[in-house]
């Protein structure tokens, strides 16, 4: 309904108030999406018997271009010339019905030169998948331009799909699917950046089979892969090809298919008079030469109509789907499993958001709910994160604590169980392992600190934790016990890319050293009293320190105004500054000089980002805290000397180091929740 009254008004509004509300709606779908965009790191798996590309290239690529409009046919041969002058051949669709005559004369000398020509859509209104009914009337229409044009393949207009429907135009290839993209109107994607066939279904709008260059059995569907140009440069405003080079790097690594789509009608040529709409061709030329200068001999230049020619010869013809990728699209639509997820601290959200997102592509349902606690509510609005609010922190008190846990298990019930849940995963709620307990539902949970405690005959299921954990030190059997590498912060970090706009509300300048402090969670169980000193000894070093800026994060609002009651010298001249609300850590913690934290996860996040990071924690110390002392990521601070002697007050170097986005913590957790749900 949205999309149809948006197209609907579309013809009344200008670009410019187009372009701004995309721009509004992407800058959350960018926050949402910041572990799976533009690379998620999923679909680089390759497709069971995958038989690699034609003359042993290491990746594909595929170059294809949507003409839009009378401006986009003006400029299709020009293009043509630089592709041509590269050594690059592509493909160009055309709208049949749409803004412009048919360029009969333009799509003949493209196929001449050994260019290909598709069909786009029939009227690029945004009507064709509006109901099943208006795309049988405008199917036949499109069937018969696919033959008069001798096309292969069709892509529809803003990339809505349906792959069960497209079935019906009797195309070899279908190119209107995305690995990912929360940016287009039918968001979400493929979770591939390999191509892969679609079996005709039992029963189709059109029982009878095509005559058109098609297999009666089914069409391949061809995904782009990197990020469209418009999104780039006018959704996101890039002024570089950085994001195309870092996907193209990553498809390359894991040998799939680089399927690019440039719009003719956003190209800026150079002898161009400026326009509003458009962008330097030279971006576009700078990523081809890259292209031929860094991946010479190692990519397949193909044709989408080659591509689709490959696959389906090399299709397995003993399995109804080659592609276990079709069923991420189709069981969107009928979920195969439900998943309850709790979070329980701040931590927990953005370790979650990309497991939720994967489980969701994957076709799971997943239901999830929040305790209002330590701004865990506020980060997951945040994020774009649709949850459950229920129970909240019940504070220091033991006693309270302790029955505060089995009164938010019943507070849950009522919200969960009519929902049928067939697995509970949290990252330590304890109320959820009681629920789960109580009503028979399997349960995981998530640890990396092997001194939390666990409630007696409360246990989880299963237990899942960083390889160096031992298993002894773990509440569950060695059989229940699935391990994954590194940090759990290693889920999330690999995708970072730092935003300085997030911090624009704290006064922070270049000049100063920024430090980010975590007090220590007095509330804690584990809480020892000499952390308390340190953080103190610390706090007064730093603010008799010249230059020095102190970003605060205190855990709860009560903490903050204990700590500005009892020290408030410390926030005078903003030499100390408690952000007004939730704030992103990983930007923060990007932005400091320094990390000082009485807590595991920012330590942990620190370290995973590369930055210098003290840890004042005087519990019982974790297994993982260990290895990251050992490997000299972290600096243990034991004595009130430490916090004079070994904390350095100085500015460092910033250098991303968290690779391509690719996160195979994130996979190995997916792959053991698959494994338990697949037992149940």
């Amino acid at each position: 309904m949205r999309n149809r009254l948006y197209y609907l008004l579309k013809p009344l509004l200008p670009w410019s108030a187009r372009i701004t509300v995309r721009r509004w709606l992407a800058r959350s779908a960018l926050r949402s999406h910041q572990a799976t965009w533009p690379i998620r790191p999923s679909a680089g798996q390759t497709p069971e018997g995958w038989p690699g590309w034609p003359e042993n290239r290491q990746f594909a690529l595929i170059l294809t271009h949507d003409v839009e409009g009378p401006e986009g046919v003006e400029r299709v041969r020009p293009l043509v010339e630089l592709e041509q002058s590269l050594g690059f051949r592509s493909s160009f669709n055309f709208i049949p019905e749409g803004a412009y005559a048919d360029p009969a004369q333009l799509r003949h000398d493209l196929q001449k030169a050994g260019f290909e020509v598709g069909v786009h859509d029939l009227r690029h209104d945004g009507s064709l998948f509006a109901s099943q009914a208006s795309f049988r009337r405008q199917a036949g229409c499109i069937k018969r331009h696919l033959k008069a044009w001798n096309a292969n393949g069709f892509r529809a207009g803003f990339m809505f799909h349906n792959l069960e429907w497209i079935h019906e135009l009797g195309v070899q290839y279908d190119a209107s699917t995305f690995d990912t993209d929360p940016f287009e109107p039918q968001p979400g994607g493929v979770n591939t950046i390999f191509p892969f066939w679609v079996p005709a279904p039992s029963s189709s709008l059109n029982p009878q089979p095509s005559t058109l260059n098609s297999d009666s059995t089914g069409y391949v569907e061809l995904p782009y892969t990197l990020p469209q140009d418009s999104t780039l440069f006018f959704i996101l405003q890039e002024t570089g090809i950085d994001i195309w080079q870092r996907k193209l790097a990553w498809i390359a690594q894991h040998q799939g298919m680089a399927l690019l789509n440039v719009h003719p009608d956003y190209l800026q040529f150079d002898n161009e008079p400026s326009r509003r709409r458009a962008y330097p061709i030279q971006y576009y030329r700078e990523f081809l030469e890259r292209i031929r200068r860094d991946y010479s001999g190692r990519y397949w230049n193909a044709l989408p109509r080659d591509v689709a020619q490959f696959v389906t010869k090399n299709r397995p013809v003993n399995v109804p789907s080659a592609s276990r990728n079709l069923s991420v699209t189709t069981s969107s639509i009928h979920p195969q499993r439900r998943i309850w997820i709790d979070l329980d601290n701040t931590p927990h959200v953005p370790f979650f958001l990309p497991i939720i997102r994967e489980l969701e592509h994957r076709g799971h349902k997943v239901i999830l709910t929040a305790r209002e606690a330590f701004q865990v509510c506020e980060l997951a609005d945040q994020k774009g994160l649709k949850y459950q609010k229920v129970g909240r922190h019940h504070g220091k008190n033991r006693f309270m604590k302790f029955t505060g846990l089995f009164y938010r298990a019943c507070q849950l019930a009522p919200v969960v169980l009519p929902q049928k849940p067939d697995l509970g995963v949290s990252h330590g709620s304890r109320s959820q392992s009681i629920l789960c307990q109580f009503a028979r539902i399997p349960s995981v949970i998530l640890t990396d600190y092997e001194h939390a405690r666990v409630l007696p005959f409360m246990g989880p299921t299963w237990e899942m934790a960083p390889d160096v954990v031992p298993d002894h030190l773990l509440a569950c059997p060695p059989d229940r016990i699935r391990k994954y590498p590194g940090l759990k912060e290693d889920v999330y970090v690999p995708s970072f890319r730092p935003d300085p706009c997030t911090l624009a509300g704290l006064p922070l300048h270049e000049h100063e050293i920024m430090v980010t402090v975590r007090p220590p969670a007095t509330e804690a169980h584990y809480h020892n009293p000499e952390s308390e000193g340190l953080f103190e000894r610390f706090m007064d070093r730093a603010n008799r320190t010249a230059s020095v800026r102190i970003v605060l994060l205190p855990r709860n609002r009560r903490q903050g105004d204990e700590i500005k009651h009892r020290w408030p010298h410390w926030f005078a001249q903003d030499r100390t500054v408690i952000p007004a609300g939730a704030i992103d850590g990983l930007n923060l913690l990007w932005r400091s000089d320094l990390v000082v934290s009485g807590g595991g996860t920012m330590n942990r996040e620190a370290a995973a980002l590369g930055v210098p990071v003290y840890s004042i924690f005087r519990g019982p110390l974790g297994a993982v805290d260990q290895w990251l002392e050992r490997e000299g990521r972290m600096t243990m601070i034991r004595t009130p000397e430490d916090t004079d002697r070994k904390i350095l007050l100085q500015h460092r170097q910033r250098q991303l180091t968290t690779g391509d986005g690719t996160s195979t913590a994130l996979n190995t957790i997916l792959k053991h929740l698959e494994e338990i749900l697949s037992k149940y």
